[in-house]
């Protein structure tokens, strides 16, 4: 029974230490965001693509949701990208056509 109790709170442990994401160094998180942020897809000629973020930083033109390290996420589509955002706690609330594309507003879910 304490192995299941230990294994179940090491799992919890990493699930919440695994969800975090960072723009150009900075954790995003509630502290830093308040309950919206903006995302902005930019797509490869393969599908693939990565998301610009503005959470009310002074440039977010520069700005891309990266790891730990500073590594640039890319993302298999657009769907997994969001599907990304979703897990880490935000959900779409508006999306907003462009000439170039879409951006989407997202809320923070809890």
């Amino acid at each position: 029974m304490k192995k299941i109790i230990l294994t179940l709170a090491l799992l919890a442990h990493t699930l919440i230490a695994s969800a975090q994401f960072f723009v150009e160094g900075v954790k995003i998180e509630p502290s830093n965001t308040g309950q919206y942020i903006e995302v902005d897809p930019l797509y490869r000629e393969d599908g693939r693509c990565t998301f610009r973020v503005d959470f009310g930083q002074s440039n977010p033109k520069e700005d891309y949701v990266t790891d730990v390290n500073g590594k640039r996420f890319d993302f298999r589509s657009l769907v997994d990208g969001l599907n990304f955002f979703y897990e880490e706690g935000w959900q779409v609330d508006q999306i907003t056509v462009l000439d170039r594309g879409r951006r989407f507003l997202l809320k923070r879910r809890y």
